[in-house]
């Protein structure tokens, strides 16, 4: 494994072609303005490393028992008001552009993103790993989207996303309640693209960039849902 910055928040390595990233920010990964300050400068990384390297996928994870426990309710108000739409102009906050592209750009990438879900998945966590092409989600994972019940929305590209991969009456069903769902209805659901036991989603993710990368020639993003089908028919067979 090789360490690719000195950063202890945000640990970004690789090994035999993939880029792991182990989140490892307090509080369980708590959103805090410092989260999103280092997820967006690693994330800068990755884009560079992207353009510049031949890669053959990017596994997302948290470090600790928890993918992300979502927003801090305080910062997220502080920056609802700081953040403000000028009606008058249509000009969205720069910080906001900013930060919505280094959660939508991961699914333009030229390799396959997978977000290796543990413990909590929450909130703009939970948007992480619906930008991600693939969810990989352990058994007694939690996932949910509970912006609603703070009179806000997912506002990283979480909703159309969720709309996505999980068809609109579910999307709407699990962005306007609130309400945090088990790894097993949200692979039920769609959410997740494959169930796991303990530890086993970062070697079920290793696998699968490495099948997807022997199999597929260059990753067109258009076509990740072919990929997994594949995947899957493979491993079934």
């Amino acid at each position: 494994v090789t360490p690719m910055n000195e950063n202890n928040g945000m640990i970004l390595e690789e090994q035999d072609g993939i880029l792991t990233l182990s989140m490892n920010m307090p509080g369980n990964n708590l959103m805090t303005a410092d989260f999103f300050k280092e997820y967006e400068a690693v994330m800068a990384e990755i884009e560079e490393k992207a353009a510049a390297g031949k890669y053959k996928g990017l596994i997302i994870k948290g470090a600790g028992r928890h993918f992300s426990v979502g927003a801090d309710v305080d910062a997220l108000a502080d920056r609802s008001a700081n953040e403000t739409y000028d009606d008058s102009t249509g000009v969205l906050p720069e910080g906001h552009i900013r930060q919505k592209h280094f959660f939508t750009f991961l699914r333009e990438l030229p390799f396959p993103v997978v977000s290796v879900v543990t413990g909590f998945c929450i909130g703009s966590g939970s948007e992480i790993a619906v930008n991600s092409h693939y969810r990989i989600i352990e058994k007694n994972a939690r996932v949910g989207q509970p912006e609603s019940t703070f009179g806000i929305l997912p506002a990283l590209g979480g909703v159309a996303r969720t709309i996505e991969i999980c068809g609109t009456q579910n999307a709407y069903t699990l962005v306007m309640s609130g309400e945090l769902i088990s790894a097993d209805d949200a692979f039920a659901l769609g959410w997740a693209d494959i169930f796991a036991d303990k530890k086993q989603g970062v070697p079920e993710a290793v696998s699968l960039i490495e099948y997807i990368s022997a199999n597929s020639g260059d990753f067109d993003p258009s076509r990740y849902k072919e990929y997994m089908d594949s995947y899957k028919s493979g491993r079934e067979a």
